[in-house]
């Protein structure tokens, strides 16, 4: 009896650790959001994340090896997202729905998209949604590997201008314009009156 009662403290202790630890990550995680509205990400110290977040360098690397770690887990999350949301549809038959979904899944994680974007994290996030794009690609299959490429450089430079352009056009518009572009590719950019010259 005595040997189960120190196996639950033991339990009850590790996940009050584990609690602890996620408190503490979504401080330092606020505390960057806070400091990048006045600094630059490279500008940005360990120092300054702790004092902000109320935390000890201590518990900041228990947490993190660097303050790039911060942002991996805002790109793993978001990568993970959108990929989920594109899952969801037929790109084929389903390409307007795909990118409503995917531009209305973005809309609550802007502030982590620009936390990233104006860290200078833009093609790590290429990298990391392509990435989950290619999980089901097999080795050795070059079309559909540079084609999840392509795709992925292409939906994340559309999202991270609509962003950086404050959201200027509607979501039903920019779901047209890149349902368009997916579906018709190039003759739709000549529509556009887009020219390589």
């Amino acid at each position: 009896m005595k040997e189960k009662t120190e196996l639950q403290k033991l339990k009850v202790l590790r996940q009050n650790n584990q609690e602890a630890n996620a408190i503490t990550r979504n401080c330092i995680e606020n505390a960057l959001i806070l400091l990048m509205q006045t600094k630059s990400f490279a500008d940005i110290t360990v120092t300054d994340l702790t004092r902000k977040a109320g935390v000890s360098r201590t518990a900041y690397y228990r947490n993190y090896a660097s303050k790039e770690d911060i942002l991996s887990g805002y790109m793993h999350s978001l990568s993970q997202t959108l990929s989920n949301v594109l899952k969801q549809f037929d790109a084929v038959t389903e390409t307007k729905q795909s990118w409503r979904a995917l531009l209305e899944a973005v809309v609550p994680l802007v502030p982590q998209f620009k936390l990233l974007l104006d860290a200078g994290f833009f093609d790590k996030l290429v990298t990391e949604f392509a990435a989950k794009m290619n999980d089901t690609t097999s080795e050795g299959d070059a079309s559909r590997y540079y084609s999840n490429q392509y795709w992925a450089g292409a939906i994340l430079t559309v999202i991270s201008s609509w962003i950086r352009n404050g959201m200027d056009a509607d979501i039903d518009q920019l779901a047209e314009i890149g349902a368009n572009l997916m579906t018709n590719g190039i003759r739709t950019a000549v529509e556009y009156g887009n020219k390589c010259e």
